[in-house]
């Protein structure tokens, strides 16, 4: 039977957010000793401005982790979508339920924070350290181990180092020596959670988009009644608004779409109001080298649009988890978990890349065309396809080392 680390050397994670809460989770589970170091506090962490949608491959395999009861409990299952436009007509529909695959846990959509907090509570039953305010700057690798470097000049020995810590990773940054630089997708998000519904059934995730003004977004409920919502803008990088302005911005770019976004901006209180530019990375096929890898957005930042980054991060986690408890030599336990998370996630990064880059129309006869008759017949077309694929778990392998993923 292969041989986990030694207690004395645990898994490092640098990063406690969606990914490497769910690996330290996963680890744990297969008694594999594991320490989290995070810059932030517990408050920051549990952000509660934004909600996500956990599609039914990252939900399946947080069920792996005996998370499906509180998953379901605090979020709301995901039956499909609707796109509507200006005047509330349904332009297509996606029944991404229909498309999840055999025993799988259904999609849910959640607040981060809530995700966040569930999440730290299994790490705690668990017996996982999770080191708050201790950021990570750096690592030395030796023949038998990694050293984690924390700024307050303290290092920490472990038998292998998970760069976890998001798109500004200090971990990448000397991974490929030098800082990342993230792409500005060109689009800044207006974000909240409104405590009532405002009429949008449970169940829905409700798409929209103003052509003029070319303003889009979404909602969907996230449990206990609540509705996340979420305005995008294009939008010069780095513009700076005072937090006592954000919710008035959000109203005012709300007004000329469909009614239901207006009613949740307005519910919502102003200091729940957050924005965000939306940052990607260029796609790098080298996650690792020696005893470190990467994880998440420290990996490979993508665009929002599919709503797989927080899912392919949960994917992430239990591979490498898989990977690290069914090999004796740690390092080589790395690569074959970048070896079989590669190819998936550059599939997935694809994908939203296709929507990202899909042309902006301005001839209305044209515009007419691609949004009522084109765009429809091809969502309807590649619909099954799209949904089935993206929303494939990541199946457990047998534990053999060396042996690949079941299918």
């Amino acid at each position: 039977m292969p041989t986990p680390p030694s207690p004395t050397r645990p898994v490092l994670i640098a990063g406690a957010g969606i990914g490497g809460l769910t690996a330290a989770l996963a680890l744990r589970r297969r008694g594999v000793p594991v320490a989290v170091y995070e810059r932030r506090q517990a408050g920051e962490i549990v952000m509660a401005g934004s909600g996500l949608t956990i599609w039914s491959n990252a939900t399946t395999a947080l069920g792996t982790l005996g998370l499906t009861d509180t998953l379901l409990a605090r979020g709301e299952k995901v039956l499909g979508g609707v796109s509507v436009d200006a005047r509330e007509r349904p332009i297509y529909r996606m029944r991404t339920a229909r498309h999840t695959w055999p025993g799988s846990v259904p999609s849910v959509s959640i607040s981060r924070g809530d995700l966040i907090d569930l999440l730290m509570e299994a790490c705690e039953t668990a017996g996982v350290p999770v080191h708050l305010n201790r950021r990570c700057v750096g690592y030395e690798q030796g023949p038998d181990g990694v050293v984690l470097k924390l700024d307050d000049g303290q290092a920490v020995q472990g038998s292998v180092l998970v760069g976890a810590d998001g798109i500004r990773s200090a971990i990448l940054a000397q991974l490929h020596g030098e800082p990342p630089e993230p792409l500005y997708t060109g689009r800044s998000t207006y974000r909240g959670i409104s405590p009532t519904p405002e009429g949008l059934a449970p169940g829905t995730v409700y798409m929209f988009h103003h052509a003029p003004t070319r303003v889009g977004g979404g909602a969907w409920h996230v449990g206990g009644g609540r509705v996340a919502w979420t305005l995008s803008r294009a939008a010069d990088p780095g513009e700076r608004e005072e937090q006592s302005v954000l919710r008035e911005r959000a109203l005012d770019l709300a007004r000329p779409l469909p009614g239901l976004p207006s009613r949740l901006v307005a519910a919502t209180a102003a200091p729940a109001v957050i924005r965000t530019d939306i940052f990607y990375h260029q796609w790098r096929e080298r996650w690792g080298d020696g005893r470190v890898t990467l994880l998440g957005d420290a990996a490979h930042a993508m665009p929002t649009d599919l709503g797989q980054g927080a899912c392919q991060a949960i994917e992430d986690a239990v591979v490498l988890a898989a990977a690290l408890a069914a090999h004796d030599d740690p390092v080589r336990a790395l690569r074959v978990y970048e070896e079989r998370r590669l190819p998936r996630v550059r599939w997935v990064r694809e994908q939203v890349m296709r929507l990202v880059r899909w042309p902006q129309i301005d001839n209305r006869a044209l515009k007419w065309l691609v949004t009522k008759v084109v765009a429809p017949a091809v969502i309807a077309v590649k619909q099954r396809s799209l949904w089935r694929e993206l929303q494939r778990p990541p199946l457990p392998w047998d534990g053999a080392p060396g042996s690949g993923e079941a299918r």
